[in-house]
């Protein structure tokens, strides 16, 4: 606990700004959705490329902040507020967690980096090593903000810290190992993800060596060659350990792999003495990640036979939240992985994100080695559950039975000891219209707790990776000029995602605006509690008073049009509505052209109650480099429209033009907004950054049937499908009625079963389609 003096004094700031020097500091943020305790938290307002901290003092103050740090004071603050002004609100973060680290200098740390599998390797050693006190990062948190954030959970008690760091371009990661300062450095593997800040490999590899410049032990996979050569030109004075199929591998050989579809056993050579692993997976991914958590440990001194038992344990990391719809109405969010502390927060903001208007209930197992005793940890809980407006909570286990003498008396609490019994007694909870976090631990089995709340309506389902939306985002982010704003295009249900759902995730991430099609996609979302200004894209004339009531922004796109609305304001609104005029630059669909422009004008100026937000068009081929000269020309004719109309209403409106493809190709139209559509879902039309989005739907099915079959058997309608070689078919229960298009039978598309594609034979079905697995027998 530090108190606003000592934060003055470490950062070197005025203490004439402190109102109250006494005042204690535990909780740090950057994020004023993500407050804990107002009262003791420090809120850093961090200058970005996407937002600026500063537009938030408010929010903060509005929440309880007392303590600020800033770049510019806004003036605006009295009262009991500690301002820390600074010239650098991200490096006053970072010094602050790097003092924090200094604090603990007897606690072992391991820093990890490298292209990929950071995150899971990480959360793979805190599920198997279980004979002392561990800190981790939260999630993902490797960057610039997420390692100071991740360092400053460490308290007295804790026994070893596990950190992930990740970079994306030159000199980012010496500020990183300024603050971890790892003892032990693991390096995962070079790839080519995150690659675009760097000129090369080499560039990249040395940058993200920079970790492990005061780190004793460094831990690599010898095969890499490229790797294994600059650990030991950059390191030879330090304890290089290794592992792989070279004959040089210090720590241990891999003598030979054997696959099967759920497990792999791995003959390793230690010491001269041959040992045999089983790891619970067989992609070549988990095999890598799962010998390094094992290099890990060794170095750790931990006894060889329980590394091998806690090897056969690990769990597959889900790298978001899972949510599903539930019996009666319920979102279900599944958190069953691990329970701690960090991890608990954010589910809660996962939880508190996604429940709208529904009431929240917590289904909750005793905590395992969080280093509390049990009054100090049900009152860290009780702290975070008070902060989330919970109704009930359900708590399983011993421990957490104790937890109602901490939560207000408004919050009904049921305590059950066993997640058997729990399912025993679901019939008596009203899960009707609720959103449930079912949160604990890998004891209690809490999976099955998720499957007897799961809607089995039908078990094919197509699931938004929220991650991959994340990442999309900030690339196409990452593109755009200063100023420049994102309107999310979430048009027919946000293109299958699930409209509400990500809205609150889009608004979450603070976009600007959203843009929808129609009237009762745009009601839908205000009703289930999305704040974010919505574009109506194709708004139907008879739904003018839906709009004004739910304070739906349409696209005008004709005089009549804009009439009927304006004859539709009662003189007695006392707000502005906001509309948004189409400019038909040569689509020739809808859109106000030259001649329309007088009269429009006209218009506007005689009324006060409609005004404009944006001044818009839509290009025809903007990822065609073939029609850049016709792209050229709308612009120009929207820019000359632009000109007119503003010069006649004497304000001047946003203006857009660009869809994601234009977002990449045309950087110099980014004007005020763009509108990310099918970009935002990991398509790129342009081919030019295909590489870098991420997949964000995957459409599951289930095997509901198995049939063995002959080459001379016809498969399915028209007797279209036919096998290759006897062998055998897989029935799965999803069809052309679910969404898959019927082009994809006869083998045109394929089906993954742990790893492996299987492709479609025959024609498919209206809610069935048939596979040929051939001689597969065990993957059932």
């Amino acid at each position: 606990m530090y108190t606003a003096k000592d934060i003055a004094k470490l950062l070197g700031t005025d203490e004439n700004l402190l109102s109250d020097p006494s005042a204690n500091i535990s909780h740090l943020t950057i994020d004023t959705r993500k407050i804990e305790v107002p009262s003791k938290t420090l809120f850093f307002a961090l200058s970005g490329s996407m937002l600026e901290g500063h537009d938030f003092i408010h929010d903060a103050l509005d929440k309880g902040i007392k303590n600020i740090v800033v770049e510019k004071n806004p003036g605006f603050i009295t009262g009991h507020v500690n301002i820390f002004q600074v010239e650098n609100s991200l490096r006053a973060l970072q010094k602050l967690a790097a003092y924090h680290r200094s604090c603990f200098p007897d606690i072992e740390v391991i820093g990890i980096t490298g292209s990929n599998g950071k995150t899971t390797i990480k959360e793979w050693l805190y599920q198997m090593i279980h004979d002392r006190q561990v800190v981790k990062s939260p999630k993902s948190y490797n960057s610039q903000t997420g390692v100071p954030l991740s360092v400053w959970q460490i308290k007295p008690g804790d026994q070893l810290a596990i950190f992930e760091a990740g970079i994306s371009q030159k000199e980012e990661m010496s500020a990183l190992e300024n603050i971890i300062r790892p003892d032990i450095g693991l390096f995962t593997l070079l790839g080519d993800a995150h690659s675009e800040g760097f000129v090369n490999l080499t560039e990249k590899l040395n940058e993200k060596l920079k970790l492990f410049e005061n780190a004793k032990t460094i831990i690599y996979e010898e095969d890499d060659l490229i790797v294994s050569m600059a650990m030991r030109e950059k390191f030879s004075s330090k304890n290089l350990v290794s592992w792989g199929w070279n004959a040089e591998s210090s720590l241990f050989r891999i003598l030979d792999i054997q696959k099967s579809n759920y497990q792999t056993k791995v003959n390793i050579l230690v010491n001269n003495e041959q040992q045999t692993l089983i790891i619970p997976f067989s992609d070549a991914a988990s095999i890598e990640n799962a010998l390094h958590c094992v290099a890990v440990m060794m170095v750790l001194n931990i006894p060889f036979e329980i590394i091998k038992t806690a090897l056969t344990r690990i769990q597959n990391i889900p790298m978001r939240l899972e949510m599903k719809n539930g019996i009666q109405n319920s979102i279900l969010i599944n958190d069953t992985y691990n329970a701690d502390i960090q991890s608990f927060k954010i589910a809660l903001e996962f939880l508190s994100q996604q429940s709208g208007t529904k009431d929240k209930i917590i289904i909750l197992s005793d905590f395992m080695q969080t280093g509390l005793d049990e009054k100090a940890l049900n009152h860290q809980l009780a702290n975070l559950i008070h902060n989330h407006n919970i109704s009930h909570v359900i708590g399983i286990g011993n421990q957490v039975a104790n937890l109602e003498m901490f939560l207000d008396p408004f919050i009904l609490f049921t305590s059950i000891k066993s997640t058997d019994e729990l399912i025993r007694r679901l019939p008596e909870i009203n899960c009707n219209n609720k959103a449930i976090l079912v949160k604990g631990a890998r004891a209690f089995q809490l999976e099955r707790v998720i499957i007897a709340l799961s809607d089995k309506a039908h078990t094919a389902t197509l699931e938004t990776d929220l991650q991959a939306i994340e990442h999309n985002l900030k690339i196409f982010s990452q593109h755009l000029s200063p100023g420049s704003q994102i309107i999310a295009v979430i048009k027919a249900s946000a293109y299958g995602s699930g409209s509400e759902e990500l809205a609150r995730y889009l608004e979450f991430k603070k976009v600007g605006y959203l843009a929808v099609a129609f009237i009762d996609e745009g009601v839908q979302l205000r009703k289930a509690g999305v704040l974010l200004p919505i574009i109506i894209l194709n708004p139907d004339r008879n739904g003018v008073l839906d709009m004004i009531k739910y304070e739906l922004e349409p696209e005008v796109y004709s005089i009549e049009q804009l009439n009927e609305i304006i004859s539709l304001l009662t003189l007695d609104i006392d707000r502005t509505f906001h509309i948004h005029l189409k400019i038909d630059t040569g689509m020739h669909r809808l859109g106000f052209v030259e001649e329309d422009l007088k009269e429009l004008c006209e218009i506007l100026i005689s009324q006060k109650q409609v005004k404009i937000k944006s001044i818009f068009s839509h290009l025809s081929s903007s990822e065609d480099p073939g029609d850049d000269a016709y792209t050229r020309d709308q612009v120009h004719s929207l820019n000359n429209h632009y000109t007119y109309i503003c010069q006649r209403i004497k304000y001047h409106p946003a203006k857009h033009i660009l869809n994601s493809s234009g977002i990449i190709r045309f950087p110099e139209y980014h004007f005020d907004l763009v509108r990310l559509g099918l970009g935002l879902y990991g398509i790129d039309s342009t081919h030019t950054i295909a590489n870098k989005l991420e997949k964000v739907h995957t459409l599951k099915a289930t095997v509901v049937q198995i049939k063995n079959v002959s080459r001379n058997d016809y498969i399915g309608y028209n007797r279209k499908g036919k096998p290759l070689a006897d062998g055998r078919i897989a029935i799965i229960n999803i069809g052309y009625a679910d969404g898959l298009i019927r082009l994809a039978g006869n083998g045109k598309y394929s089906v993954r079963i742990h790893g492996k594609d299987y492709a479609i034979i025959g024609n498919v079905c209206m809610d069935l389609t048939i596979i040929d697995i051939g001689q597969e027998k065990t993957f059932i």
